[in-house]
Formats: C-alpha cells, sequence, structure tokens
C-alpha cells in the first residue's frame, strides 16, 4: 500500500465514455443515486485535492476538489463512479490515501496528512474498513520486524545464541501470521470485496512438486501446471480488476514473457483459456480482447502475426465485439484477408515472372518452384531503394561466404518492384548477383499484392522450406541467414 505514486493528469476518453458507462454483467448498484465522498483531512492546508483511479499502471484523474471549510473535502454528484482501487492526492501531488470504490459511494474518511493509518477512520463503508484494518495490520507488522530485527542483532553481536534465535524465528512468522490473516480475516470473511479480492490476486499460484520417474523435478510438468493456472487467484469475470495495480502488470509478465516466444499455436490456446474467463463480464472482455489484440497485431516477434489472426477471426469477425461499428468491423476483414495468406505454415504459391530479358513466351518465364535448394528466399526489393540495394549487398556476403564452405542451402528469387524496365535492367547489370532475378510487375499473379508490398513496402522477405510452405514472413537481419534455417532445422527435428 505505499507503493511510489505516479501521478499523471491525462484524460482516458473511455474511462469516462459511452464504452464504460454501461456496467457488466458482476456490475452492482447503490441503494442511494449518484455520489458523496467526504475526505475530513486534518492539518491540510490544500487549495484542491485530486481523486485519481488506478489503470494501465498509471493514476489517471477522475476528478478534483476545493476545501468546504478548512481539510475538508467534498466530491458530490449525481452519477456513480467506477468501481475500482482510487487514490486522494494533495494538490502537491503527495498520496494521502489509498482506498475502494464499489457500489456504495455514500461515505466519510477521516485521515490527517502524515499518513499515519492508527489516526484514520471511515464511516459507511465497510469494505475501506477492511482495507484499513489490513493496513494497520501491515504497519503493525513492519514496526515489530523494525524492532525484533533490531534485538536479533543486539543479541547476536552478544553472542547470545537463544535470544538471536527466538527473535530469528519470531522475524519468520511475521509472513506466515500476515498470510493467515488475510486468508481469513480478510478473504475468508468477505470473499466479495475488490479489497479481498485484490489481496487473492496477489498470491502466488501454488505449483505442485512434479517428479520424474527417476525421481528428480519435473520441471517442465511444473511450468505447464503454472501457465494453465496462472489466473486461479484472478476472478476474471470481475470488471473491477481493470482498475486495480495488480492486473496490469499480470497480464504482461504472461503475455509478454511467460508465453511470449512460444509458437502461435501454443499461445492461441492460452489466449484462448484466458479470455473463456472474461466473457461472463462484457467490460472485461472488451479490455482484454481490445489489448491482446494491439499487443500482438504490433508485436515484431516471428509468428505473432498468427496470434492476432486468431484473436480477431474467433472474437471481432466472430460476433463477440458488440462496441465495434461496421466500418472498424470492416477494416479487420481486410486486415485478416491481407495476413491470412502469408502465414506462417500456409504454402506459398508458384510464381512465375519474367526475368530481364522479358520473354514473351510465358513459357519461359522463371518459375520460383524450380529452384534446387531446401529453401527459397523470396526477396522483394525496389532497385532505387537505398535500404534494398544495402540489403542486398549484405544477403550477397552471406550467399557468397556460405557457397565458398559448400553449405549455402537456400536459393534466392529476387523479385523487383519497378516497372522502370531500362532502371531495373541497369541495376541487374551492374550489381550481377548470383541468383534469380525476375520482375517488371509481370507474373502470373498480382504477386505484389498477394504478398502484402502495396502495403508493408520494399523490401520485404519470405523464406520457404522445400514444401514451398512459408516458414518466415518478416524481413530479419541478413547475416541471422544461417542461424535463422539452423534453429528451425533443429525445431523441426524436436517436432519429430
Amino acid at each position: 500500500m505505499r507503493k511510489r505514486l505516479l501521478l499523471l493528469f491525462v484524460l482516458i476518453a473511455f474511462l469516462t465514455g459511452n464504452i464504460f458507462a454501461q456496467k457488466g454483467k458482476n456490475a452492482q448498484s447503490s441503494n442511494k443515486k449518484g455520489h458523496e465522498l467526504i475526505f475530513n483531512v486534518k492539518n491540510s492546508n490544500d487549495k484542491l485535492v485530486y481523486l485519481v483511479i488506478h489503470y494501465n499502471e498509471k493514476l489517471i484523474l477522475k476528478d478534483s476538489v476545493a476545501p468546504t471549510a478548512p481539510g475538508k473535502f467534498v466530491f458530490k454528484g449525481d452519477k456513480l463512479y467506477d468501481d475500482g482501487m482510487y487514490s486522494l492526492v494533495s494538490d502537491k501531488k503527495k498520496l494521502y490515501l489509498n482506498f475502494i470504490l464499489d457500489n456504495n459511494q455514500h461515505f466519510t474518511y477521516n485521515l490527517d496528512t502524515t499518513g499515519n493509518v492508527e489516526n484514520f477512520s471511515v464511516v459507511n463503508s465497510p469494505e475501506n474498513e477492511e482495507m484499513l484494518k489490513f493496513q494497520r495490520r501491515t504497519a503493525e507488522a513492519q514496526k515489530n520486524a523494525s524492532e525484533w530485527a533490531k534485538k536479533r542483532k543486539e543479541f547476536d553481536e552478544k553472542g547470545i545464541k537463544d535470544s538471536t534465535d527466538y527473535y530469528a524465528d519470531k522475524l519468520k512468522n511475521i509472513n506466515t501470521e500476515m498470510l493467515d490473516f488475510i486468508n481469513n480475516e480478510i478473504i475468508g470473511k468477505h470473499p466479495e470485496y475488490l479489497f479481498s479480492k485484490m489481496q487473492k490476486s496477489y498470491m502466488e499460484v501454488d505449483v505442485p512438486e512434479f517428479k520424474k520417474e527417476d525421481g528428480t523435478p519435473d520441471h517442465q510438468a511444473q511450468l505447464y501446471y503454472y501457465k494453465n493456472h496462472y489466473w486461479d487467484n484472478f476472478d476474471l469475470s470481475d470488471h473491477r480488476f481493470i482498475y486495480i495495480p495488480s492486473f496490469e502488470p499480470k497480464l504482461k509478465d504472461y503475455f509478454t514473457k511467460l508465453i511470449y516466444h512460444q509458437d502461435a499455436d501454443t499461445i492461441n490456446k492460452y489466449v484462448d483459456l484466458f479470455l473463456g474467463k472474461t466473457e461472463k463480464d462484457t467490460l472485461m472482455f472488451h479490455y482484454c480482447v481490445d489489448w491482446l489484440s494491439y499487443q500482438f497485431e504490433t508485436s515484431k516477434i516471428i509468428g505473432h502475426d498468427a496470434v492476432f489472426y486468431h484473436i480477431a477471426k474467433n472474437n471481432q469477425l466472430a460476433g463477440k465485439c458488440y462496441w465495434l461499428d461496421e466500418d472498424i468491423i470492416s477494416k479487420y476483414q481486410k486486415r485478416i484477408k491481407r495476413i491470412e495468406p502469408t502465414l506462417i505454415g500456409k504454402i506459398a504459391p508458384e510464381l512465375i515472372i519474367p526475368d530481364t530479358n522479358l520473354y514473351e513466351d510465358a513459357r519461359l518465364w522463371k518459375s520460383s518452384y524450380k529452384l534446387t535448394k531446401p529453401y527459397t528466399i523470396l526477396w522483394f526489393y525496389d532497385p532505387n531503394c537505398p535500404t534494398c540495394k544495402k540489403e542486398s549487398k549484405n544477403l550477397r556476403q552471406v550467399y557468397d561466404s556460405l557457397e565458398v564452405i559448400d553449405k549455402r542451402n537456400f536459393d534466392v528469387y529476387a523479385i523487383a518492384n519497378d516497372d522502370t524496365i531500362d532502371a531495373w535492367k541497369k541495376y541487374v547489370k551492374e550489381n550481377n548477383y548470383p541468383w534469380t532475378q525476375v520482375g517488371g510487375n509481370k507474373g502470373n499473379i498480382d504477386y505484389l499484392d498477394y504478398f502484402g508490398i502495396y502495403e508493408i513496402g520494399n523490401p520485404a522477405m519470405y523464406i520457404l522450406n522445400s514444401k514451398h510452405e512459408i516458414i518466415l514472413n518478416k524481413r530479419i537481419d541478413m547475416f541471422n541467414l544461417p542461424q535463422f534455417l539452423e534453429e528451425y532445422e533443429k525445431l523441426q527435428e524436436s517436432k519429430k
């Protein structure tokens, strides 16, 4: 509760707009209309105090008021605030208080500027009374820990072992006693309180000690269990979690660390598992679908476009996202249609394109399927593009270095995106690259559209295996090509 204050005076439109104006299925209603929050801050000389809500690891400004009397601040209005964890902040941006807003938004909180919770009290808010009880117990535990650590050190320096061990044991028991208090007095007695759910969410998942047949720890089984039970202590059917500090870090740890570098099929499984737990609360589902869609659509990791495709196909384009209008859905449809053919694992079509001789007889055009090496690099470039020129030279270095040691396992099918035939011919002649050169914006299909070159631009790169399956659909550092192909082969071998 003594976290460092990060106060950003930013108004997020959907916090107060139509999107979150509706209440989810789990939302509660107040017996009284609107809100009236009274804060009596002893010794305050603030000319203004701010009411801020926790959102996305930040504190977002919701309201501000001037004192109605010295140290008395009243937030009053006809509408309810969103349920969640809030803070009261001074005009000098000092954190005075963390508290919970639930269905009851008519209460009085008495506090002072010192932050000493022993001097705090709350009237007509049972949940904040429980939170205050927890804060007092925490303060007492911290005070005792400091005292006992000091005594342990004194007795240790005097060489009195029994007393040293006594205070060492008392220090060890503090965490156990606090955990018992949280489980029995907070969560056990009021499991429906948001503060109780918060405390539960801070607890680590209890992972069984799986063993292999030889009796050694089975770390893979433990990791598998942890990934599948990661959200056990979160009530993902309660949208109020959007407005508490523990939710966003947990989301990031899970989806950008724990499972981030798994293959797309594995990530998709965990995405579905997670979203399935949020569907009972429309606002929670809304937030999580939007968060995940953005996360994986903008990711630079190879294969994450397939995760975005999976999310959009099964949610935005499956009629589950009521908040999307027809224009937005149409954009999703176009985006999905664009990336679907080039997802990893898809079979690339045969390209038959003329070389610089521009044979009129299509039977003499060059085929991307007729190359002999196990892998084919489709290299899209523009002869006038500086980056294309630089990357082509780097590709030549890799190509030649592997050729010299007889380890080149790929062919290059270079496709020039330039309808200025003379300029393209000049470029090919001057550079004399040892691979297949085609272009002229002619071919058996509109390859620039199929591979999204109109959208992503030049240069662009795709790598195909011997079955013409796409195994890479993003451009990587040319000097990492040998390592990428080596890792791909190791992965295929391990799958066997």
